[in-house]
């Protein structure tokens, strides 16, 4: 008999302490502070990990790898299709802020030395909105540029005279928009104009040349278009000569053409 009842008890047992062993996994698993431990545990994985995302612009991706530091610094991050980009990018800022450098030095002395030819392409090209002046090659380019530096100074005083120039670059257009106005002081004892000082304001622009160095690009100037050119406020209209006093030399250039320009 004791036998027996050592047995229903063992067997009553049994089941027993499975199951308290199962509800104290159960509640082990399910304490709020693990979850909440191991919650945070995730949080903080899937905060150190940073994921692609596909609808994110291409165009994004290459302005902060431009802009970042760290990313400039370690080019590892990038694939390399982006990193060609990125390599573009760059050497296309570099040409930019170059041809701006040279562009600010340059016009406020364009009646006392040449300008720096060194930024343009030798295709370069020179056109007015109004279709009237249109050029091509370096060589036109610094002919048109040479004959207004040279017949100027004859009449205006470069000492008294006075160019200034404000610049923006548009990246959507790849363009440096130069807007710039001129007061030019006659010599003494000069009496075209009246003696009258000239003002003379416009807008230029200079469009850089896309194409990558390893596709055989320059980065240079390729065409600068002349958008607005005044002369004391009237638009400026062949014979060109004929807006600054100069009206023997327009009359020896009348009915001639430099280039395609048209009668200066």
């Amino acid at each position: 008999m004791k036998s027996l009842l050592s047995l229903i008890v063992l067997a009553a047992a049994v089941p027993t302490n499975t199951l308290a062993l199962s509800s104290s996994r159960i509640r082990t698993r399910s304490s709020p502070s693990s979850s909440s431990s191991s919650s945070s545990q995730a949080s903080d994985y899937l905060a150190s990990v940073s994921f692609p995302n596909p609808r994110r612009p291409l165009e994004s991706t290459v302005e902060e790898a431009l802009e970042k530091p760290s990313l400039r610094n370690n080019d590892n991050n990038l694939s390399p299709f982006l990193q060609g980009m990125v390599n573009e990018q760059r050497e296309l800022q570099m040409n930019v802020g170059k041809a701006m450098d040279v562009l600010r030095k340059d016009y406020p002395y364009f009646l006392k030395r040449a300008p720096d030819y060194s930024i343009y392409h030798d295709s370069v090209s020179l056109s007015a909105s109004d279709g009237k002046i249109q050029l091509s090659k370096l060589s036109s380019y610094k002919n048109a540029f040479g004959m207004m530096r040279t017949m100027l100074p004859l009449i205006y005083d470069a000492d008294r005279s006075v160019i200034q120039s404000r610049m923006v670059y548009d990246a959507t257009k790849t363009q440096i928009r130069v807007s710039f106005n001129a007061m030019l002081v006659p010599k003494a004892g000069y009496m075209g104009m009246q003696g009258k000082t000239v003002h003379v304001d416009g807008i230029s622009v200079y469009s850089v040349d896309l194409s990558p160095t390893t596709n055989g690009g320059e980065g240079k100037i390729v065409e600068h278009r002349i958008e607005k050119m005044l002369v004391n406020g009237a638009a400026l209209q062949p014979p060109y000569f004929n807006a600054f006093g100069m009206e023997m030399m327009a009359g020896q250039q009348q009915g001639g053409t430099l280039a395609g320009a048209g009668a200066w």
